[in-house]
């Protein structure tokens, strides 16, 4: 293991986010708000610890290959440092003065006809005003692993907007840095990092393993850097598709890329506190709602069908097709649940465009809001149920989705079936197929202990969360919503609430949780076994 290489990529990432956080910076200054020291000042932070790794550690001669021990903890402890350096703007609003712009807190509360406030994080009375949650480093590194992994699990309160008619809520660069965090992390801040690594002098082959650690990979060109530029690309184009769409709404540009930004990196964070149900639009839902589906689908998938290389590469799929047949049935469960349960004004229309809406929300692990979708299991139980089930499937293997993956779900029923039939046809040989192609039994054991693992991971964050005295509910919702990537869950993580509530111990377990989902817990509980770190 080579110290110099793992800190001299990690330092490479710091300075590269330091670049981007003057971004929400610049906003601020635009917006005139008291934002602007905080994101300057993780900036400088993130920017000047990430060049002096870089300087201190010497630069390789030549090229070097990272190994597969190496790859892995650039991964692991890249996405740990990236959440802590995302964390920065969060903790330095609440602590630190506001030297610029201090009367900008005060006109936001007088929009929202209230008291002019500005976050306290000392006094008898503990933290108050406007940001006060971030007063705390554990509240401030839980939202952005949630950003950063794309789930979407908030400890805010009483930041976000109630409106889009002006700010009533935090500044808008503090939100855009939240919706960025997202955006990079859907991705992978560790691919975005691969495109610039061959600068340093070190190879990035084992790190895309490590990054994209499905079942089945494609590598789209014979350099993985060129690789990395191209899933970028064609990331980029399908955000910018999603804004153009989204602004004849009428919600405006900065909403447009807030929401574009979140739905496309299947994350579900939103600038309003009722989340998407806020607009009141059918047509926002129904953009939303195609985007999340095509975030949902495999990347190669995208590009095939973008370059003309194989434009019909969509139809021959057999996780595509899977991925579309259950969301598909768990859709049609829901809208004839809903229907029929009779609800005020829920006919056949208003009920599929509840249904299509939060199915493709859960499947993809975007974990947007279009109605409190709690209150279904009164209203609808069945409708309530397709929910449940849709937090154990998951999008596509290379999409920004977070969950099992419909591939895993494929392949693990494709090997109950071949199981049966051994059990009748003892002697025969019984290959199983994927897209066409055999399956190696390699590929068939990591994919059980895969599913094997995320069980175990989701019952012990379950357990854990208990032990803290939440009920049965709250601790299986918060667990599979956060292991899952997916931010709301059941019972107090529902639609309509937050995980504030939550203990430090507890966050903490819904961190690792967010991390190792993400990661598909490989990369992570690697670290965890002494013989990864023998030589």
């Amino acid at each position: 293991m080579r110290a110099r290489v793992v800190l001299r990529a990690l330092g490479a990432l710091l300075a590269l986010l330091g670049a981007i956080m003057l971004i929400p910076g610049l906003m601020a200054l635009a917006y005139g708000e008291e934002d602007v020291f905080a994101h300057l000042a993780a900036a400088a932070l993130s920017g000047a610890v990430g060049l002096g790794t870089m300087l201190v550690v010497k630069r390789p001669d030549r090229k070097e290959e990272v190994s597969i021990r190496e790859g892995f903890l650039i991964v692991s402890l890249g996405w740990a440092v990236a959440c802590l350096a995302g964390a920065m703007p969060y903790y330095f609003y609440a602590r630190l003065p506001h030297l610029v712009n201090a009367e900008a807190v005060e006109h936001a509360s007088q929009v929202a006809g209230e008291r002019p406030r500005a976050p306290r994080c000392g006094g008898p009375g503990g933290a108050t005003g406007l940001g006060r949650e971030l007063c705390s480093f554990t509240n401030c590194y839980f939202e952005s692993v949630s950003g950063f992994t794309t789930t979407g699990a908030t400890i805010l309160e009483g930041g976000l907007w109630r409106t889009t008619k002006g700010r009533d809520g935090l500044p808008h660069g503090l939100l855009f840095w939240r919706s960025t965090t997202h955006w990079l992390g859907g991705m992978g801040i560790v691919v975005l990092g691969i495109a610039i690594l061959p600068l340093l002098g070190i190879g990035g082959m084992q790190m895309f393993k490590a990054e994209v650690p499905g079942p089945v990979k494609d590598k789209l060109s014979p350099r993985i850097t060129e690789t990395a530029k191209v899933l970028w690309a064609v990331y980029f184009l399908l955000t910018v598709g999603e804004v153009l769409l989204l602004l004849p709404s009428g919600m405006g540009v900065y909403h447009a890329v807030n929401h574009a930004f979140a739905t496309l990196a299947t994350g579900g964070f939103s600038t309003l506190a009722t989340s998407v149900e806020g607009f009141g639009s059918a047509y926002v839902e129904g953009v939303i709602t195609l985007f999340m589906f095509l975030a949902g689908v495999n990347f190669t998938l995208h590009i095939a069908w973008m370059s003309r290389r194989d434009p019909w590469a969509f139809l021959r799929d057999g996780e595509l097709r899977t991925y579309a047949i259950v969301t598909g049935l768990l859709l049609l469960g829901a809208t004839l649940s809903l229907t029929a349960s009779g609800g005020p004004g829920w006919g056949l229309g208003k009920s599929f465009r509840y249904a299509s809406f939060q199915v493709v929300s859960i499947v993809t692990t975007t974990g947007f809001a279009s109605t409190d979708f709690e209150l279904w299991e009164v209203l609808a139980p069945f409708a309530a149920f397709m929910l449940l089930v849709a937090m154990f499937t998951g999008g596509s293997a290379g999409s920004t989705g977070g969950g099992m993956k419909m591939v895993r779900v494929l392949l693990v029923l494709k090997a109950g079936l071949r199981e049966l039939k051994q059990l009748v046809h003892p002697r025969a040989v019984l290959p199983l197929r994927y897209n066409g192609r055999v399956v190696g039994e390699d590929i068939i054991r990591a994919v059980m202990g895969f599913v094997v693992l995320y069980m175990a991971l989701f019952v012990a964050a379950a357990v854990a969360i208990s032990l803290l005295g939440y009920d049965m509910k709250t601790s299986l919702g918060a667990s599979i919503a956060c292991i899952g990537n997916i931010g709301p869950g059941w019972g107090a993580v529902g639609a309509a609430d937050n995980y504030n509530h939550f203990p430090a111990a507890g966050k903490w377990v819904l961190i690792f949780s967010m991390l190792a989902g993400r990661l598909e817990i490989y990369t992570v509980l690697l670290l965890f076994v002494p013989w990864f770190w023998r030589r």
